[in-house]
């Protein structure tokens, strides 16, 4: 199970005391993320649409808790957790966002721009794919949620276990365990027969 959305700790830390230098910090620390979180909601998603849904409903959730971010955490994983949370409630309840809604919760003009999904970026997905075979890139995608999330990153992005850990908040030893099982439940669904017609990446629920 994710940890408790971030952005629901707004008991923590020490809130801005204006808005402008909130969106000041935000634009400067946290902006310049939004290709890599944008990368990992691919992952996520599998759809380039839903992943850059999944990008503005993040940035949404970080602005408003960003005042109450502790310096000296790592931001990409704070980042991820709320990604990480959202989706899967995105993904539970089969709820979408209109795309300009976050230009109306992002009240600053220059910011709200700024934090546009640039779609021209390079797709991680691509990326994947050229890195695999689409038969390997299909059963990635079947994989249960949390066996999924830590092959992916551990196989596909290349990070460490101790960063995976950090990045998920689960203990080092649940990430060799899961990476173990979903490596192993990989290579089952390879030794199946693929049909010509399944190897399409599978839309998310």
């Amino acid at each position: 199970m994710l940890p408790a959305d971030p952005s629901d700790n707004a008991g923590t830390g020490t809130p801005e005391r204006t808005t402008g230098l909130l969106a000041d910090r935000f634009a400067d620390e946290v902006i310049p993320h939004t290709a890599y979180l944008l990368g990992h909601a691919i992952g996520l998603t599998h759809q380039r649409t839903d992943a850059e849904d999944l990008v503005q409903d993040t940035m949404i959730k970080a602005y408003v808790s960003f005042g109450t971010f502790r310096e000296g955490t790592n931001v990409k994983s704070w980042l991820y957790r709320i990604m990480a949370n959202t989706w899967v409630d995105k993904h539970r309840s089969s709820l979408r966002r209109p795309a300009e809604q976050l230009h109306g919760d992002l009240t600053d003009p220059q910011l709200a721009g700024r934090a546009r999904i640039d779609r021209s970026l390079p797709s991680a997905e691509a990326e994947a794919l050229k890195r695999f075979p689409g038969e390997v890139a299909v059963a990635l995608s079947q994989l249960p949620v949390d066996l999924r999330e830590v092959v992916y990153y551990a196989d596909v992005q290349g990070y460490r276990n101790t960063e995976v850990a950090e990045m998920l908040q689960i203990p080092v030893g649940t990430v060799g365990s899961r990476l173990f099982r979903g490596r192993r439940e990989l290579r089952s669904r390879l030794s199946e027969p693929v049909d010509a017609d399944d190897r399409t990446m599978p839309r998310s629920a």
